[in-house]
Protein backbone atom coordinates (compact mmCIF):
# COMPACT_ATOMS: atom_id res chain seq x y z
CA UNK A 1 0.00 0.00 0.00
CA UNK A 2 2.57 2.24 0.83
CA UNK A 3 4.59 1.73 -2.53
CA UNK A 4 1.54 2.46 -4.51
CA UNK A 5 0.60 5.88 -2.10
CA UNK A 6 4.39 7.25 -3.24
CA UNK A 7 2.74 6.60 -6.75
CA UNK A 8 0.14 8.28 -6.03
CA UNK A 9 1.80 11.66 -4.50
CA UNK A 10 4.71 11.52 -7.81
CA UNK A 11 2.15 11.85 -9.96
CA UNK A 12 -0.01 14.17 -8.43
CA UNK A 13 3.02 16.49 -7.88
CA UNK A 14 3.59 16.29 -11.44
CA UNK A 15 -0.24 16.64 -12.50
CA UNK A 16 -0.62 19.95 -10.42
CA UNK A 17 2.36 21.15 -11.28
CA UNK A 18 4.56 22.07 -8.65
CA UNK A 19 7.72 20.61 -10.06
CA UNK A 20 9.76 17.61 -11.14
CA UNK A 21 11.81 15.27 -8.91
CA UNK A 22 14.55 16.98 -7.36
CA UNK A 23 16.87 14.43 -9.09
CA UNK A 24 16.04 14.74 -12.76
CA UNK A 25 19.49 15.89 -14.39
CA UNK A 26 21.55 13.65 -11.95
CA UNK A 27 23.06 11.85 -14.80
CA UNK A 28 23.94 14.54 -17.09
CA UNK A 29 25.40 16.12 -13.68
CA UNK A 30 27.80 13.83 -12.98
CA UNK A 31 28.75 13.47 -16.46
CA UNK A 32 29.51 17.04 -16.40
CA UNK A 33 31.33 16.96 -13.24
CA UNK A 34 33.70 14.03 -14.97
CA UNK A 35 34.71 16.28 -17.72
CA UNK A 36 35.25 19.16 -15.44
CA UNK A 37 37.71 16.87 -13.60
CA UNK A 38 39.21 16.35 -16.78
CA UNK A 39 39.65 19.71 -18.35
CA UNK A 40 40.65 21.70 -15.38
CA UNK A 41 42.90 19.43 -12.73
CA UNK A 42 42.51 22.06 -10.31
CA UNK A 43 39.22 20.80 -10.03
CA UNK A 44 39.73 17.66 -9.53
CA UNK A 45 39.04 17.34 -5.65
CA UNK A 46 35.99 19.56 -5.00
CA UNK A 47 34.89 17.76 -8.61
CA UNK A 48 35.01 14.33 -6.44
CA UNK A 49 33.26 15.36 -3.54
CA UNK A 50 30.45 16.98 -5.49
CA UNK A 51 30.03 13.19 -7.80
CA UNK A 52 29.94 11.49 -4.62
CA UNK A 53 27.63 13.44 -2.69
CA UNK A 54 25.08 14.43 -5.27
CA UNK A 55 23.02 11.38 -5.60
CA UNK A 56 22.65 11.56 -1.73
CA UNK A 57 21.46 15.71 -1.97
CA UNK A 58 19.50 15.45 -4.19
CA UNK A 59 17.55 12.89 -3.64
CA UNK A 60 13.82 12.84 -3.45
CA UNK A 61 11.90 12.98 -0.39
CA UNK A 62 8.70 11.45 0.08
CA UNK A 63 7.94 12.90 3.56
CA UNK A 64 9.64 15.59 4.66
CA UNK A 65 9.04 19.27 6.63
CA UNK A 66 5.32 20.42 5.58
CA UNK A 67 4.13 24.12 6.31
CA UNK A 68 1.04 25.76 5.59
CA UNK A 69 0.77 29.30 6.20
CA UNK A 70 -2.86 30.81 5.92
CA UNK A 71 -3.87 33.28 3.52
CA UNK A 72 -3.66 35.99 4.78
CA UNK A 73 -0.27 35.54 6.33
CA UNK A 74 0.96 35.00 3.04
CA UNK A 75 -0.66 38.22 1.28
CA UNK A 76 0.77 40.29 4.38
CA UNK A 77 4.33 38.60 4.46
CA UNK A 78 4.32 38.73 0.73
CA UNK A 79 3.80 42.87 0.67
CA UNK A 80 6.26 43.41 3.56
CA UNK A 81 8.56 41.82 1.66
CA UNK A 82 9.08 39.08 4.48
CA UNK A 83 10.11 35.29 3.18
CA UNK A 84 7.24 32.38 3.57
CA UNK A 85 9.01 30.62 5.97
CA UNK A 86 10.60 33.50 8.30
CA UNK A 87 8.19 33.08 11.74
CA UNK A 88 7.24 29.66 10.30
CA UNK A 89 8.19 26.34 12.95
CA UNK A 90 10.58 24.20 10.44
CA UNK A 91 10.36 20.33 11.60
CA UNK A 92 12.84 18.16 9.61
CA UNK A 93 13.20 14.25 9.53
CA UNK A 94 16.54 14.84 11.75
CA UNK A 95 17.88 11.93 11.16
CA UNK A 96 18.58 12.22 7.38
CA UNK A 97 19.69 15.40 7.87
CA UNK A 98 22.19 14.47 10.21
CA UNK A 99 23.44 11.73 7.89
CA UNK A 100 23.64 13.68 4.83
CA UNK A 101 25.12 16.16 6.85
CA UNK A 102 28.08 13.72 8.22
CA UNK A 103 27.74 12.22 4.01
CA UNK A 104 28.81 15.84 2.94
CA UNK A 105 31.80 16.18 5.86
CA UNK A 106 33.19 12.51 5.24
CA UNK A 107 33.34 13.05 1.27
CA UNK A 108 35.32 16.24 2.22
CA UNK A 109 37.44 14.60 4.29
CA UNK A 110 38.19 11.78 2.04
CA UNK A 111 39.25 13.73 -1.02
CA UNK A 112 40.20 16.97 0.25
CA UNK A 113 41.54 16.07 3.61
CA UNK A 114 42.52 18.52 6.42
CA UNK A 115 41.39 18.69 10.11
CA UNK A 116 38.48 20.90 9.60
CA UNK A 117 35.71 17.65 8.38
CA UNK A 118 37.15 15.46 11.00
CA UNK A 119 36.14 18.29 13.62
CA UNK A 120 32.88 18.96 12.37
CA UNK A 121 32.29 14.95 12.27
CA UNK A 122 33.76 14.82 15.96
CA UNK A 123 31.67 18.00 16.84
CA UNK A 124 28.38 15.93 15.56
CA UNK A 125 28.97 12.84 16.95
CA UNK A 126 29.29 14.59 20.53
CA UNK A 127 26.28 16.37 20.28
CA UNK A 128 27.78 20.08 20.31
CA UNK A 129 26.57 20.38 16.54
CA UNK A 130 23.02 19.96 15.76
CA UNK A 131 22.13 20.84 12.26
CA UNK A 132 18.52 21.04 12.40
CA UNK A 133 19.32 23.68 15.25
CA UNK A 134 21.88 25.62 12.37
CA UNK A 135 18.73 25.13 9.68
CA UNK A 136 16.50 26.96 11.86
CA UNK A 137 18.57 29.56 13.32
CA UNK A 138 19.56 30.39 9.49
CA UNK A 139 15.51 30.34 8.14
CA UNK A 140 14.66 32.28 10.75
CA UNK A 141 17.26 35.22 9.24
CA UNK A 142 19.83 34.75 11.41
CA UNK A 143 22.51 33.28 8.99
CA UNK A 144 25.47 34.85 11.71
CA UNK A 145 24.48 31.74 14.33
CA UNK A 146 26.49 29.57 11.83
CA UNK A 147 30.06 31.56 11.65
CA UNK A 148 28.96 31.96 15.25
CA UNK A 149 28.63 28.50 15.96
CA UNK A 150 31.74 27.77 13.98
CA UNK A 151 33.71 30.13 16.16
CA UNK A 152 32.72 28.56 18.89
CA UNK A 153 33.96 25.11 17.94
CA UNK A 154 36.87 26.39 16.25
CA UNK A 155 36.30 25.14 12.84
CA UNK A 156 35.84 26.57 9.26
CA UNK A 157 32.63 28.82 8.96
CA UNK A 158 32.77 27.98 5.22
CA UNK A 159 32.49 24.71 5.33
CA UNK A 160 29.95 24.58 8.20
CA UNK A 161 27.83 26.76 6.06
CA UNK A 162 27.97 24.46 2.63
CA UNK A 163 27.74 21.36 4.87
CA UNK A 164 24.68 22.64 6.22
CA UNK A 165 23.07 23.83 2.98
CA UNK A 166 23.75 20.85 0.87
CA UNK A 167 22.42 18.41 4.01
CA UNK A 168 19.09 20.44 4.15
CA UNK A 169 18.69 20.89 0.23
CA UNK A 170 16.05 17.65 -0.15
CA UNK A 171 14.16 19.16 2.40
CA UNK A 172 14.20 23.10 2.27
CA UNK A 173 13.95 22.61 -2.30
CA UNK A 174 10.82 20.22 -1.97
CA UNK A 175 9.12 22.91 0.70
CA UNK A 176 10.14 25.43 -1.99
CA UNK A 177 8.23 23.12 -4.45
CA UNK A 178 5.22 23.11 -2.27
CA UNK A 179 5.50 27.09 -1.45
CA UNK A 180 5.97 27.95 -5.63
CA UNK A 181 2.22 28.46 -5.91
CA UNK A 182 1.85 31.10 -2.95
CA UNK A 183 4.12 33.83 -3.73
CA UNK A 184 4.49 33.11 -7.77
CA UNK A 185 0.79 34.82 -8.37
CA UNK A 186 1.84 37.69 -6.15
CA UNK A 187 5.55 38.17 -7.57
CA UNK A 188 8.50 38.57 -6.22
CA UNK A 189 10.66 41.78 -6.47
CA UNK A 190 13.19 41.26 -4.18
CA UNK A 191 17.18 39.79 -4.55
CA UNK A 192 16.86 37.74 -1.76
CA UNK A 193 14.62 34.54 -1.59
CA UNK A 194 10.60 34.46 -1.01
CA UNK A 195 10.92 31.03 0.77
CA UNK A 196 13.74 31.28 2.99
CA UNK A 197 15.06 34.57 2.68
CA UNK A 198 18.64 33.43 1.41
CA UNK A 199 20.66 35.03 -1.56
CA UNK A 200 20.63 33.92 -4.74
CA UNK A 201 23.87 30.93 -5.28
CA UNK A 202 23.53 32.14 -8.90
CA UNK A 203 21.72 34.09 -11.76
CA UNK A 204 20.52 32.30 -14.94
CA UNK A 205 20.05 33.94 -17.99
CA UNK A 206 17.38 31.78 -19.88
CA UNK A 207 16.43 31.40 -23.80
CA UNK A 208 16.85 33.62 -26.39
CA UNK A 209 15.71 36.43 -24.11
CA UNK A 210 18.57 35.95 -21.81
CA UNK A 211 15.69 36.74 -18.88
CA UNK A 212 17.35 36.47 -15.65
CA UNK A 213 16.13 34.37 -13.07
CA UNK A 214 18.00 34.34 -9.68
CA UNK A 215 18.37 30.54 -7.56
CA UNK A 216 18.01 30.60 -3.94
CA UNK A 217 21.45 29.04 -2.46
CA UNK A 218 19.55 27.11 0.36
CA UNK A 219 16.21 25.78 -1.38
CA UNK A 220 16.91 26.37 -5.23
CA UNK A 221 13.27 28.62 -5.64
CA UNK A 222 13.57 30.42 -9.05
CA UNK A 223 12.17 34.11 -9.35
CA UNK A 224 12.84 36.60 -12.04
CA UNK A 225 15.25 39.77 -11.86
CA UNK A 226 16.17 42.62 -13.62
CA UNK A 227 19.42 42.39 -15.02
CA UNK A 228 20.46 45.96 -14.40
CA UNK A 229 20.04 45.40 -10.94
CA UNK A 230 21.77 44.02 -8.11
CA UNK A 231 20.25 42.11 -5.68
CA UNK A 232 21.61 42.52 -2.57
CA UNK A 233 21.53 46.51 -2.75
CA UNK A 234 19.26 47.21 -5.11
CA UNK A 235 21.65 49.73 -7.16
CA UNK A 236 20.34 50.31 -10.75
CA UNK A 237 22.73 52.89 -11.61
CA UNK A 238 24.68 51.22 -14.67
CA UNK A 239 27.95 53.02 -13.31
CA UNK A 240 28.07 51.00 -10.31
CA UNK A 241 27.47 47.94 -12.25
CA UNK A 242 30.33 45.58 -14.27
CA UNK A 243 31.13 42.07 -15.00
CA UNK A 244 34.25 39.94 -14.31
CA UNK A 245 34.12 37.02 -16.75
CA UNK A 246 37.26 34.32 -17.97
CA UNK A 247 38.88 35.62 -21.87
CA UNK A 248 36.42 33.26 -24.27
CA UNK A 249 33.77 32.75 -21.74
CA UNK A 250 31.94 36.02 -21.20
CA UNK A 251 28.55 34.88 -23.32
CA UNK A 252 28.63 31.56 -20.84
CA UNK A 253 29.66 32.24 -17.68
CA UNK A 254 29.93 35.98 -15.89
CA UNK A 255 29.84 37.38 -12.45
CA UNK A 256 28.00 40.66 -11.98
CA UNK A 257 29.21 42.86 -9.59
CA UNK A 258 28.23 46.21 -8.01
CA UNK A 259 30.85 49.09 -6.88
CA UNK A 260 28.00 50.17 -4.24
CA UNK A 261 27.86 47.49 -1.38
CA UNK A 262 30.53 45.58 -3.00
CA UNK A 263 28.77 42.39 -3.71
CA UNK A 264 28.51 40.15 -6.57
CA UNK A 265 26.74 37.32 -8.23
CA UNK A 266 27.59 34.45 -10.87
CA UNK A 267 25.35 34.23 -13.90
CA UNK A 268 25.06 31.46 -16.26
CA UNK A 269 23.51 31.15 -19.70
CA UNK A 270 20.89 28.47 -20.07
CA UNK A 271 18.35 27.47 -22.25
CA UNK A 272 16.05 26.63 -19.26
CA UNK A 273 16.04 26.34 -15.66
CA UNK A 274 18.85 24.20 -14.52
CA UNK A 275 17.58 20.87 -12.90
CA UNK A 276 18.87 20.65 -9.40
CA UNK A 277 22.21 18.65 -10.00
CA UNK A 278 23.21 20.67 -12.80
CA UNK A 279 22.78 23.75 -10.87
CA UNK A 280 25.19 22.74 -8.00
CA UNK A 281 27.66 21.31 -10.87
CA UNK A 282 27.36 24.80 -12.23
CA UNK A 283 28.32 26.38 -8.83
CA UNK A 284 31.22 24.30 -9.26
CA UNK A 285 32.10 25.11 -12.94
CA UNK A 286 31.96 28.94 -12.02
CA UNK A 287 34.45 28.35 -8.96
CA UNK A 288 37.30 30.24 -10.76
CA UNK A 289 34.92 33.56 -10.97
CA UNK A 290 34.96 33.95 -7.00
CA UNK A 291 38.32 33.63 -6.16
CA UNK A 292 38.26 36.35 -8.88
CA UNK A 293 35.48 38.13 -7.50
CA UNK A 294 37.34 37.89 -4.05
CA UNK A 295 40.51 39.15 -5.28
CA UNK A 296 39.17 42.26 -6.38
CA UNK A 297 37.25 42.95 -3.26
CA UNK A 298 33.65 41.31 -4.07
CA UNK A 299 31.74 39.23 -1.32
CA UNK A 300 28.49 37.77 -1.37
CA UNK A 301 27.24 39.47 1.89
Amino acid sequence: MQRYLSVARRFLRRLLGTGEPLAVGLADAISKIDGLSRSRPSLAAPAAVLREILPEVTTELEETARISPSSKDVTAKLARGTPLLRGESLTVDTASLRRRWLTVCRAVKRHQGGEVPTAIIKAADHGTLDPAELLAEVVAGRPAAVLERAQALGVDASLLATALRLAALPHMARLAIDFERLWRRAGWPHGYCPVCGSWPLLGEFRGLEQTQFLRCALCATSWEFPRLCCPFCGTSDHRQLAYIHAGGEQDRYRAATCDACHGYLKTVSTLAALSLPLLLVEDLATLHLDFAAADRGFFVP
